[in-house]
C-alpha cells in the first residue's frame, strides 16, 4: 500500500509540474518524448473539467504544437484509473501541454 501511495504522490507531482510548464505553450520544431514506467498506481479525477494523468501526452486548449514529434512509449502495469464528473479525464502515462 505504501508503494502505491508513494507512486501516486510522485505521479501527481509530475502532473502538476507538467501542467504548470505547459500552460499556454507554443511548441515548434521539437520532439516531446514520454518514456515513463508506471506500476501499481491509483489515478483519480473527480469534478467538472478535472484531469488526472499518469504517463500520457495531453495537448489541451491554448497549446500550439507545430512541426513537432510527440512520442509516448510509457509502460503501465497494475494501474487503477478513474474519472468521475462532467468533462473529467483520467489517463495513465502523461505529459500535459496546455
Amino acid at each position: 500500500m505504501k508503494r502505491v501511495i508513494k507512486s501516486s504522490v510522485f505521479a501527481g507531482l509530475v502532473l502538476v509540474s507538467a501542467a504548470a510548464l505547459g500552460e499556454g505553450t507554443k511548441v515548434q520544431d521539437s520532439t516531446i518524448a514520454n518514456t515513463s514506467v508506471n506500476s501499481q498506481n491509483l489515478n483519480l479525477s473527480i469534478g467538472e473539467e478535472s484531469l488526472a494523468s499518469t504517463g500520457s501526452i495531453n495537448i489541451r486548449n491554448g497549446a500550439e504544437v507545430k512541426n513537432s514529434t510527440v512520442l509516448n512509449s510509457s509502460v503501465n502495469t497494475e494501474n487503477l484509473n478513474l474519472s468521475i464528473g462532467e468533462r473529467s479525464v483520467a489517463t495513465t502515462g502523461s505529459i500535459t501541454i496546455e
